[in-house]
């Protein structure tokens, strides 16, 4: 592998940052380099478009390991391996069924499904996962809030009655009080309770998430990159 790695490189010669500018500025056609392809942040921060290895000089990042204190480049160090996902609104559990089963031949490798609680039983769920290997796939669920703990106990029962090793199979359950909280401005059940019962229900699937944060909300109610990441981080704490 490192043989091929090393011949393919050296069929292309270098590209300088000047060559790749200067073919940027030349499919531009004279528009405005900053002003078209440079995104500054609400803070002040200017994200180019892209980056060369000369722009890696004094980051602290480069001297740091994964896994390590801290934690600059994350905490995994075993891997750092991510998942391509698609999220799914099921309004029919047999048309989301086809959806996730071609998409997944496509490269997919964590299906979301936004299901209806008001639909919710073991022939849905059935249904909805007919012919998906759980154990092959991350398998992500969101519904009403008032429902999570009815979701995850189907999930259980479904994922026992295939047979499968629960303590392989990876995914989540999206139960976010305070994110309804903040969106609908107002409370609703028990966190609490409900946070209990649902860690209770899924004690079985040890990969399962099922307290989350979800930022995206405050983004895009117009907060600033540093307040977003600050909410973040003070939400998760009030879930521990």
């Amino acid at each position: 592998m490192a043989d091929s790695k090393e011949k393919l490189f050296s069929d292309f010669s270098p590209v300088s940052t000047e060559q790749w500018m200067e073919k940027v500025t030349a499919d531009l056609k004279g528009a405005d380099f900053e002003k078209k392809l440079v995104w500054r942040t609400n803070e002040g921060f200017k994200v180019k478009p892209f980056y060369r290895m000369e722009d890696l000089e004094g980051l602290k990042t480069t001297n740091a390991l994964p896994g390590e204190f801290p934690y600059l480049r994350g905490t995994k160090k075993n891997n750092n391996e991510w998942f391509v996902r698609q999220e799914i609104k099921v309004e029919c559990p047999k048309e989301a069924n086809a959806k996730a089963l071609d998409i997944l031949n496509k490269g997919i490798d964590s299906l979301s499904f936004h299901v209806k609680a008001k639909e919710l039983s073991a022939e849905y769920i059935e249904t909805l996962l007919k012919d998906i290997c759980a154990e092959c796939v991350e398998l992500n669920f969101s519904t009403c809030q008032g429902h999570v703990v009815e979701l995850a106990e189907l999930l259980v029962a479904y994922f026992q009655k295939k047979d499968y090793d629960l303590t392989k199979l990876q995914g989540s359950i999206n139960y976010d009080y305070f994110n309804k909280m903040l969106a609908k401005g107002k409370e609703k059940g028990d966190m609490v309770a409900t946070s209990k019962a649902l860690i209770e229900a899924t004690s079985a699937l040890p990969k399962y998430r099922v307290l989350n944060v979800n930022a995206l909300t405050l983004n895009n109610a117009g907060a600033y990159i540093y307040q977003e990441l600050g909410y973040a981080l003070a939400w998760g704490n009030e879930y521990m």
